[in-house]
């Protein structure tokens, strides 16, 4: 079964910290570590897209030490990605409402995604301050600006107005940590994405995990609205 798209939830960075003894930031230390392990591997799997939920509009409400740690450890990935992306020809993107974070955050998305964008590698897209209902909110509000005659639009003429709208939606959907529930991540684009939910903590999840997810996948017929 074609498999071009794959959506990751990366749950589970506290829990294996506390399951290691270690405090919780170097679970998410280690989680950071472990993407770039993953965004290396998933090229061998000959995909197109890997689309990851990296931080959420809801994870601002965790304590002011935590968020102050993620975003140096955002800072720091960001530096590392600007030594990354032409290795593998990476063609790297964000998505979410970008605003909240520091000047020299933003800084740097805007230059690995420009440094990146003739690249012709997997697209690899991060979703920082994102929301799925933010999108879709976000969609309808362009739509009132653009469409002021107020005339009916069609499902693929409002995906033109999403944060993804230059890409297919996923295919698959993985969430590692044991929980199933899709936690307001990519809520339009998931409407018939194959969902995979696996009790790996995302710091433990590695070539191998994916490996089994896309054969497990590989092993199921995709059915949609009109199928039986």
């Amino acid at each position: 079964m074609k498999l071009d798209h794959i959506a990751i939830i990366m749950d589970g960075n506290r829990r294996w910290a506390s399951a290691n003894n270690l405090p919780s930031y170097e679970g998410h230390k280690r989680g950071a570590e472990n993407l770039w392990n993953i965004i290396n591997n998933i090229q061998d799997f000959k995909l197109k897209f890997l689309t990851v939920f990296v931080f959420s509009t809801e994870n601002w409400k965790r304590s002011r030490k935590e968020i102050s740690f993620l975003m140096k450890l955002l800072n720091d990935f960001l530096d590392h990605t600007l030594t990354k992306i032409n290795e593998n020809s990476l063609k790297v993107r964000f998505i979410g409402d970008l605003s909240p974070f520091e000047k020299k955050i933003q800084d740097k998305i805007q230059i690995i995604q420009s440094n990146s964008q003739s690249n012709t590698g997997v697209v690899v897209t991060l979703a920082l301050n994102y929301g799925g209902r933010l999108d879709i909110i976000s969609a309808i509000n362009e739509i009132l600006i653009h469409n002021k005659n107020f005339k009916p639009i069609s499902e693929k003429d409002f995906k033109k107005y999403t944060l993804n709208k230059d890409l297919p939606d996923p295919d698959l959907l993985i969430r590692t940590g044991g929980e199933m529930r899709l936690s307001n991540f990519l809520l339009w684009d998931l409407a018939y994405t194959e969902l995979m939910f696996i009790p790996q903590l995302w710091p433990d999840f590695d070539k191998l995990i994916l490996e089994n997810c896309i054969s497990d996948y590989s092993k199921r017929i995709r059915k949609y609205g009109g199928d039986n």
